[in-house]
């Protein structure tokens, strides 16, 4: 009797040191895996959430996540959009509950978009667009005409008037890096 009694607490102690190591290997499987996310696929799942992003600058932009891809996100803010690059952000803010479960369809799609394809979306749009620097001073209004690696052409005219050769004023010559948001004017 007391042998079985002793071999039994031997296998339970055996079979609690085996979970025990499994256990800890598959924690740290799980560290791993979380290394390899990027910020855009810890936010696909927070798309139509609202956020607060504070650019480097200190500029808060509040509004609801409309897209996001590599390097940018597009945040919904009362109407107004506003492209904000990665590189630009010094912080994002969730509300408690904003942990986020599943992802919009249209967020998948956006995945393996980087900066340039969504620069070139704006310029293919002909939208009227502000940009913001870094230190979230604005560095020119007008239209986008070209998005190149690292910079942007702007061409910047009055308010009121669409772009046109006669109405613009001077191009700007923008590097990427100097760029934190671009707001899609209305």
């Amino acid at each position: 009797m007391r042998w079985e009694s002793l071999f039994e607490d031997l296998e339970a102690q055996l079979r609690a040191e085996q979970w025990s190591g499994q256990a800890a290997e598959i924690q740290e499987l799980v560290r791993v895996e979380l290394t390899r996310h990027l910020l855009a696929d810890r936010l696909r799942p927070l798309v139509g959430r609202q956020l607060e992003v504070r650019l480097l600058g200190g500029t808060a932009i509040h509004g609801r996540l409309a897209h996001t891809g590599r390097g940018w996100l597009i945040l919904d803010a009362e109407g107004r959009e506003y492209l904000v690059i990665e590189a630009g952000m010094a912080s994002i803010g969730l509300t408690p509950d904003g942990q986020g479960t599943a992802a919009a369809a249209d967020a998948a799609a956006d995945r393996g978009l980087g900066i340039g394809g969504a620069l070139r979306a704006l310029v293919r749009d002909r939208c009227r667009v502000r940009v913001y620097g870094i230190d979230g001073t604005s560095l020119g209004e007008g239209t986008l005409d070209r998005a190149s690696r690292d910079f942007v052409q702007l061409a910047v005219h009055e308010r009121d008037q669409y772009r046109r050769a006669p109405a613009v004023r001077r191009v700007q010559l923008i590097p990427l890096h100097a760029i934190a948001a671009i707001r899609r004017e209305t």
